[in-house]
């Protein structure tokens, strides 16, 4: 082996730069990329152009794991190359101001191989790097760094000042419930394994989450700029009112931005600047945040709950019969056009991993954040798993309709194709340090089965319509419905038709299983 890929005299930096080295005959990089790390330093760049095409060339299920080996490993590369130039040799505090002014395009190199290629392999490595860059970056003046486009926001709500240091508060369109869903105080494991097993209805649950760090903390927009690195991180967004209309669609924007334009813009601010593009709707929807930031883990628990076991799919309805088919895929609430590997390593073996759609073990919980402004929706859909839908922050209103009525509300058909998949199967990246190809467009279909063309959001802005015109016998099917508030969790059993709509700037976090 010849000399340290960095020549940065740190205990910390050698052991990365060793780790990188070791050589594996089972790691799937040499599928793609033979000569090493020592060489894939010289040749990052063209690299990760390679293997983003490879990534966009094919559907991601059919992607080699090689390509996200080493589109994970060049994207380490060239994060590390910036690192050695910015960096004195013989530097003891490992920072400079030349390293400090290439951080965003560093954190965005790092975050886009968790995101697009799930970091395949390096997972720890990238956390460790990352935390080593934040923990090492506490310059006073760091703000004065910032873009001057995003101090309009900052400046109008101080992030020094603890009212303006919260999440926003407003609430809009909270309903009279009629049909409220029956609640539960802190069951014990018992009587909730007896309530999944023979009453198998949805509940709220209350007192379960008290001992959760997250509802406090996460009501704080420092908290927040704090655990993404200033607000560096990357996170996918969804942009649009649904996944089920014409102009939906994803990109992947720093956190900073995420809040600026979608959690801490206010509805009245966006007609005070002349000539400023209007804002879609942002919400950070059914990622697995835990997984790219590890430290928001500690803020949470699963629920006991989710260690049960838990009773099968009904016979009859859409997922017992789905389930009974041999290798149908699952259908989960939002489609995907990020990508996700599907593929972990163990000791260098390639391995399935728990990503959606895919085979996952049977007692695997699943873990996905929720996080956006008012008026977020998840249109009315069934999920293919027991699920525990915790509210951290604000409200959602939830209406929920047994499996039994599945004909009645008119699930879409299995072929036919979500609209912003017909438009472009690739999503947005909308800042400069790493570019995602966009030239590839590549047609499909989502089977959509498992979400109804009936659009409870429009039933609600016009309650007073006659919807049976439109949708035949809808107005006689039974359904239960709740105001989720912070601190409650509901209980939706696997199959149940359900639709969600935020009250309130939320976040809430679901465990799947």
């Amino acid at each position: 082996m010849g000399p340290p890929i960095l020549e940065i005299q740190d205990p910390f930096w050698q052991s990365i730069s060793a780790q990188l080295r070791e050589e594996n005959s089972c790691d799937p990089i040499l599928e793609c990329y033979q000569d090493g790390f020592d060489k894939l330093m010289d040749e990052a760049d063209d690299q990760i152009s390679l293997a983003n095409q490879k990534l966009h060339t094919f559907p991601f299920k059919d992607v080699k794991p090689c390509w996200f080996r080493l589109y994970t490993d060049a994207s380490i590369a060239k994060a590390l190359n910036l690192i050695q130039d910015s960096l004195s040799p013989s530097s003891e505090s490992l920072f400079s101001r030349s390293l400090h002014g290439h951080l965003d395009e560093i954190v965005s190199i790092l975050d886009m191989a968790l995101v697009m290629a799930g970091g395949l392999g390096r997972e720890e490595i990238i956390h460790d790097i990352l935390t080593r860059l934040q923990t090492t970056s506490k310059f006073p003046d760091d703000d004065l760094d910032r873009p001057l486009k995003r101090r309009r926001v900052e400046e109008s709500n101080t992030r020094t000042s603890s009212t303006f240091d919260l999440l926003p508060t407003d609430e809009v369109s909270i309903p009279r419930l009629q049909f409220p869903v029956p609640q539960q105080k802190k069951p014990s494991m018992t009587e909730f394994s007896n309530f999944m097993q023979h009453t198998r209805k949805p509940a709220v649950l209350t007192d379960i989450l008290n001992h959760w760090p997250a509802l406090e903390k996460w009501r704080h927009v420092s908290f927040w700029l704090e655990r993404t690195f200033g607000g560096r991180r990357l996170v996918p967004i969804e942009v649009g009112r649904s996944y089920t209309d014409d102009d939906w669609g994803q990109k992947i924007v720093r956190f900073q931005d995420f809040l600026d334009q979608h959690i801490l813009r206010r509805p009245e601010s966006e007609d005070n600047i002349p000539g400023e593009e209007i804002i879609s709707t942002g919400y950070l929807a059914q990622h697995d945040l835990l997984r790219q930031i590890p430290a928001l883990h500690h803020d949470i628990a699963i629920p006991d709950y989710c260690f049960l076991d838990a009773p099968p799919p009904e016979p009859d309805t859409p997922v017992g019969l789905s389930k009974s088919k041999k290798g149908h895929g699952k259908k989960t609430s939002h489609p995907y056009v990020l990508p996700s590997t599907g593929y972990s390593l163990l000791n260098g073996e390639v391995g399935l991993a728990d990503a959606p759609g895919d085979a996952e073990p049977e007692h695997e919980v699943q873990t996905n954040i929720w996080f956006g402004p008012a008026w977020t929706i998840s249109p009315l859909h069934h999920d293919p798993y027991h699920n525990i839908l915790c509210q951290v922050v604000g409200k959602k209103y939830v209406r929920l309709y047994s499996p039994h009525h599945s004909a009645a509300l008119l699930p879409k058909r299995a072929d036919e194709p979500a609209p912003h998949i017909s438009q472009s199967r690739n999503a947005e990246v909308d800042f400069n340090a790493v570019a995602v190809n966009n030239q590839e467009q590549i047609r499909e279909t989502i089977d959509m089965s498992n979400t109804s063309q009936i659009d409870i959001a429009a039933i609600e802005l016009s309650p007073y319509e006659d919807w049976d015109d439109m949708y035949p016998g809808f107005s006689q099917i039974p359904y239960v419905e709740c105001i989720l508030e912070a601190g409650q969790a509901l209980y939706i059993p696997i199959g149940w038709w359900h639709f969600v709509r935020s009250c309130s700037v939320g976040i809430s976090v679901s465990f799947w299983w």
